[in-house]
């Protein structure tokens, strides 16, 4: 009974120190074989599944590229864009070039601001894929997925009008976002409400003093001084100090009294002109 004891206690202190020179030394340990009988180390041939992917499918695949695709399957629905509509969507892309900008090690602006575009221009995939996809990288973010469809709401509305075709991809952005109905019916509601209103007439001079230009300035020059206006004003939807604020209240009314002084003036300007 000793011996054998005994024996049991020299095979555990041989497997112990076995062991440790296992842990201690990785090259004595056994190579893999494939299939062709080559050793190669263990995860040699591991490669990384998104090393390969080229500035514009990372950009694509992260939550401002499927923003940015979103935004073009609204302007698709019903094939027409108004001139605020085409602003607002150019300032959003601005901010989410500079925000690629800040958090990638891409250094170039321009090169994001491209990439963006053609994203926007050569969008294929349906709503549902694409708001799947944000779903899936906005897990736990409620607020950021609500404030992307009153986004989506404000685009649409941007010429006063919310289009049946754009409604549907709202809906449907809505439904794959799993956006509450309650939620949903708010945000719609207060569209319809501030639409509903007649809008203010605005004269020429007091269209200009608007646009901050005066009454004898050339259309390039109050075209420009639009541009910055809707720049301003636009909604900010990238940072989540805004996610609380209501879009209709912080940005619309603002800028529809910005874009009524804008047609005031164009169809003056045209009429002087004799158009």
């Amino acid at each position: 009974m000793e011996i054998l004891l005994l024996i049991t206690i020299i095979i555990i202190a041989v497997a112990f120190i076995n062991f440790k020179d296992y842990l201690s030394n990785p090259h004595k340990r056994p190579q893999i074989q494939d299939s062709n009988h080559n050793f190669k180390e263990e995860f040699q041939n591991y490669e990384d599944p998104y090393k390969a992917l080229s500035k514009e499918e990372k950009i694509k695949k992260s939550e401002y590229g499927i923003m940015v695709s979103l935004m073009s399957k609204l302007a698709q629905s019903d094939g027409k864009i108004c001139e605020l509509e085409e602003e607002l969507m150019e300032s959003t892309i601005e901010d989410i070039a500079q925000a690629i900008l800040l958090q990638s090690a891409m250094n170039q602006k321009q090169e994001i601001l491209e990439i963006l575009h053609t994203i926007f221009r050569n969008t294929t995939e349906d709503v549902e894929t694409l708001s799947l996809a944000y779903a899936e990288l906005t897990r736990g973010q409620y607020k950021t997925r609500l404030k992307l469809v009153e986004y989506l709401l404000s685009l649409a509305y941007a010429d006063r009008v919310l289009g049946e075709k754009e409604r549907e991809v709202i809906l449907d952005v809505a439904a794959y976002l799993e956006i509450q109905n309650d939620d949903f019916n708010a945000l719609y509601d207060s569209f319809v409400e501030f639409y509903s209103r007649e809008m203010v007439y605005q004269d020429y001079k007091e269209a200009c003093a608007t646009l901050g230009v005066s009454e004898d300035s050339d259309m390039e020059t109050i075209k420009r001084a639009y541009k910055d206006l809707v720049r301003q004003y636009h909604p900010d939807i990238l940072h989540h100090k805004g996610l609380e604020e209501s879009i209709i209240k912080t940005y619309t009314e603002k800028l529809q009294k910005i874009n009524a002084a804008y047609e005031v003036v164009k169809n003056h300007k045209r009429e002087q002109d004799g158009e």
